[in-house]
């Protein structure tokens, strides 16, 4: 399947970025005018007060880069105005300079807004805590809002992170209603600024920090699970890929199941990247198709007609206006901090350093397709004049206690429990879900939504909370598994209780039988539980790795649950626990979920493939292997290459034996390879066994497919890399048979100190780098890895004595920022937003004699197909004539682009600079991209380049 890829939300343009570019060409227009010490001493004050009124905007690549800047000025000073100071008291006052700046930049902020220092913002975030469930009197607040408002406001969403957080939280914590997120996709087409993670391995991320935001806003989670194509100029693209009617089919049927009044969404139909202008305009033909019966309804659901739909914009006449700067009493925060909370969550997206913007202090929306001919006037609200049949406002009634409201009767103890007794009786009274549905038509799941808003507001006014553990997180087939549930009574009040367990594991919708324990009385501040014993079938499917399993689930109810009912991880298998909790003439149920994986009794992890040049010649290649017991107790056995057991008669396994459950072992192995050619199957299968006269049923394996593809590298390469988010590079260049290590920062430049016959003193200097013939940066490393840029004049000087310096695609803003003032490469060359989306668009060699095109492998087109998500990304537009370019390619109907291999001779060196996408297309191993990196780390050892004309 054709999939694309795309960045995060980073690289968008954001008042943050426009801000931080303002203060550093401030800043490089400061330095060209102080070459006095009066300018010298305006240039502080200067500084101090732009860190002082803008640190909650700067990061930490804007402090190194400003630091960078503040040293380039000291030694401009120094060489250039003989009237300042002498360089020790030159150093003296930079060394001021930068230390009130921090200081003052770390003071604490008067604006209420304001959530971290400018320190804490420049230092690496650590991972984040999990996220607590509300408890207290925090909840009870949202469970009695919930009872006063019975509407739904549905916010879509092209991808875990697209959705108006602020505006949730506002109409979730303070209007009480409803609110759930559909994600049209789990955004596994990305590329992560943070994380190495690719395809479903980044979906599962994903998945995981829409829970943790889910939780935070008290959203409910529903995805289409329509794959992520990634990054589309258009559309056409996805819905072609998607089919258009099975995605309207999808989007119609989560309308029909979730049952919205008002929906949301920031993305445009017609403006935006692909992948969200194609979820907005199926959302808009799913508003009017699910409340129509040309598309027949799906068993479990009717039709249903939402009654808005609206538009994020930030036009000045929008209709709806919400002013998320709103204080929230009982949380302490406003509702654009609790949306900012929950956003910080997508740290994979990069978004654990976004702050409070004044675009995140509104949400405004145009109403663009309301149900009926209703007139919308600016600032207008989400839920005006939206009415309901008068039997159904009848039967919803919230009620009082006394002549207080609901929610201002929290304090009231026993009167508002007995009040909210009293309305769950009547409800009770109403008969079965199939009688409401009689008498109240499709509306009656406002009905069944309102009794169990008055079952969870009982449940926290009365204290009473269940939670289940499960024995072993992870288990495998045959192995026995045991499950808890607790119930903690923290309220003034005594309960007959009945538990409710599955009776066997794992069980599903369709296998939901169910056991129910003896009455048993739990106490005034009592804890009651009931522990269950499960055998996991020998023949239960497995749920590792959770990756493979991304797409089984489509609901997951973390914003209407109780704290504690939903665990932490959306994956596994689950275990649905419950309680009948007995309150006079009623009761009220609380239900609990546990999950657990199902993972083989050995876990082998190793290379996906092993590159050959061609079948005639073998090949050693050594490669790591984690193998993981995942059996209770000891475990004893081998690792068996399969192949060689068949091929020869002395073969020996590898024996490894294990101590304990959960022990994890990595081993190295050394293969010559191919152990057979084709038309045989070449792949090495690799099994663990358990030690003989046991039977040879493998207990876990691997695969590793064998690929020959025709290249050649040259030989004796030492190269050096500075990684990205990940160490892919390594990975490659073990498959190219270079040798390789990694380039530390702190290797890259060096300290010399002073003697004892000269006054205490330290210069920073350059590390020698002429070890390695090539060193490459990798994707995104300025960006990872701030720092690097302080020390990318000893790379360039690395170039200048005859280094070959590849520079693989970074991001544009922070390039092109970094660019404007520091002398970042050799010769400027200026990045933009352009990319080629389209993988398998055709490339033109501009010079196929070229050194690069010709040496050690001869290049041409076909090198480039079969290329995947997309081809290359931030194309630099402009360049300094010493580049030379070597590739021409575009999308269909759009000029061609030449930036996306640029080299330039410098010095006794040569400068490579490429957009082109390798990290994917390395990892997948495809053939072409492997000769012409090939090609790239090799230049040292091939002719020389001759600088342009």
């Amino acid at each position: 399947m054709k999939k694309k890829g795309t960045t995060a939300r980073a690289d968008r343009p954001t008042h943050t970025r426009a801000m931080s570019s303002l203060v550093l060409r401030s800043l490089a227009a400061a330095c060209r005018v102080v070459f006095s010490v009066d300018g010298l001493v305006a240039f502080v004050f200067a500084l101090v007060f732009v860190v002082v009124i803008f640190r909650r905007y700067m990061s930490k690549r804007l402090l190194i880069l400003s630091v960078y800047l503040m040293r380039q000025t000291a030694r401009m000073l120094t060489r250039r105005a003989p009237q300042i100071p002498t360089s020790s008291n030159m150093k003296l006052i930079f060394s001021v300079v930068v230390t009130l700046t921090l200081i003052l930049g770390a003071l604490p902020s008067h604006d209420r807004l304001a959530q971290t220092s400018f320190a804490q913002e420049t230092r690496p975030q650590p991972p984040r805590a999990p996220v607590e469930d509300e408890r207290g009197i925090v909840a009870l607040d949202q469970s009695l809002r919930e009872i006063t408002n019975p509407f739904t406001v549905l916010c879509i969403a092209a991808r875990p992170g697209d959705e108006d957080d602020g505006a949730l939280a506002y109409v979730r914590k303070k209007l009480g209603a409803r609110a759930v997120i559909l994600f049209a996709t789990r955004g596994e087409g990305e590329d992560s600024p943070t994380r190495g993670d690719l395809g479903q391995e980044l979906g599962a991320i994903h998945t995981r920090e829409a829970i943790e935001a889910g939780r935070i806003i008290g959203a409910d989670l529903f995805f289409l699970n329509l794959p992520d194509i990634g990054f589309s100029k258009s559309a056409d693209e996805p819905l072609s890929i998607w089919g258009h009617d099975e995605a309207l089919r999808r989007m119609v049927r989560a309308f029909r199941l979730l049952r919205p009044d008002v929906i949301i969404t920031n993305h445009h139909s017609k403006t935006g990247e692909g992948v969200e202008q194609a979820v907005a305009r199926l959302a808009l033909e799913a508003f009017t198709a699910a409340g129509q019966a040309k598309l027949a309804p799906e068993a479990g659901s009717g039709l249903w007609q939402a009654s808005r739909f609206f538009e994020r914009t930030d036009d000045a006449r929008a209709h709806v206006k919400i002013n998320l700067n709103d204080y929230d009493n009982v949380r302490g925060k406003t509702y654009a901090q609790i949306g900012l909370s929950a956003h910080q969550r997508f740290i994979s997206r990069g978004a654990g350093f976004d702050r409070l913007t004044l675009e995140r202090e509104t949400s405004s929306f145009n109403l663009i397709a309301p149900a009926s001919d209703e007139e919308t006037k600016p600032d207008a609200e989400l839920f005006d004049r939206l009415s309901l049949p008068e039997n159904v406002t009848r039967s919803i009634i919230p009620p009082r206690v006394g002549e207080l409201r609901l929610v201002e009767a929290m304090a009231t103890g026993d009167r508002l429990i007995d009040a909210l007794i009293e309305k769950l009786i009547e409800k009770r009274a109403e008969g079965t879900a199939d009688a409401m549905h009689e008498r109240y038509g499709a509306e009656f799941i406002r009905v069944v939504r309102f009794t169990s808003a008055l079952e969870r507001a009982l449940a926290v006014a009365l204290g009473l909370n269940l939670e289940i553990t499960v024995s072993d997180r992870v288990v495998v087939p045959g192995q026995k598994l045991s499950a808890r549930l607790v119930l903690r009574n923290g309220g003034r009040r005594s309960f007959p209780i009945v538990f409710s367990t599955p009776e066997r594991i794992p069980n599903s919708e369709k296998d939901s039988a169910y056991k129910d324990s003896e009455v048993i009385g739990v106490g005034t501040g009592g804890v009651v539980s009931q522990e269950v014993e499960y055998e996991v079938p020998k023949d239960a499917a497995l749920t590792l790795p959770h990756s493979a399993h991304l797409y089984d689930d489509e609901f997951y109810a973390v914003g209407s649950a109780l704290a504690g009912a939903q665990p932490p991880d959306p994956f596994g298998s689950r275990l649905v626990g419950s309680v009948e909790i007995g309150l006079g003439q009623v009761y009220i149920r609380l239900a609990a979920v546990g999950r657990f994986d199902i993972a083989p009794p050995i876990e082998i992890s190793t290379i996906s493939f092993a590159l050959l040049k061609d079948w005639s010649k073998q090949r050693d290649i050594a490669f790591p292997l984690r193998v993981r017991n995942r059996t209770p107790g000891k475990l004893a056995g081998a690792l068996w290459v399969v192949l060689l057991a068949l091929t020869e008669d002395d073969y020996e396994p590898m024996h490894i034996a294990f101590s304990r459950e959960d022990e994890e072992m990595t081993v190295n192995m050394k293969l010559r390879l191919p152990i057979l050619k084709p038309p045989l199957t070449p792949d090495v299968l690799i099994e663990f066994r358990r030690e003989q006269p046991a039977p040879p049923d493998p207990l876990g394996s691997a695969k590793i497919t064998v690929k020959a593809i025709d290249f050649e590298v040259a030989e004796g390469l030492a190269v050096g890399y500075v990684p990205g988010p990940d160490d892919w590079l390594s990975f490659a260049l073990t498959e190219l048979g270079a040798g390789h290590s990694e380039l530390k920062i702190d290797e890259i430049s060096s300290t010399e100190h002073g003697n004892a016959s000269v006054p205490a003193q330290s210069r920073t200097g350059c590390s020698d780098l002429a070890r390695f013939a090539t060193i490459v940066i990798d994707g995104d490393a300025y960006f990872s890895r701030p720092e690097l840029s302080m020390d990318n004049r000893c790379l360039l000087g690395y170039v200048q004595k005859g280094g070959n310096l590849v520079v693989l695609a970074q991001r544009p803003d922070d390039w092109n920022l970094a660019l404007s003032h520091t002398p970042f490469v050799p010769f400027p060359i200026k990045l933009s937003k352009d990319r080629i989306a389209f993988e398998s668009a055709r490339v033109k060699i501009l010079d196929p004699d070229h050194t690069l095109m010709s040496l050690p492998n001869k290049i041409s087109p076909k090198d480039f197909e079969g290329w995947s998500v997309e081809q290359a990304v931030a194309v630099p537009r402009e360049w300094s004539t010493e580049y030379t370019p070597l590739l021409e390619s575009s999308d269909p109907g759009e000029d061609p682009l030449r930036g996306g291999l640029l080299i330039a001779p410098y010095g006794e060196g040569n400068y490579i600079y490429t957009s082109f996408a390798f990290r994917r297309q390395l990892i997948a191993g495809n053939a072409g991209a492997y000769r012409v990196f090939a090609n790239l780390v090799s230049l040292p050892k091939m002719v020389r380049v001759t600088r342009p004309k």
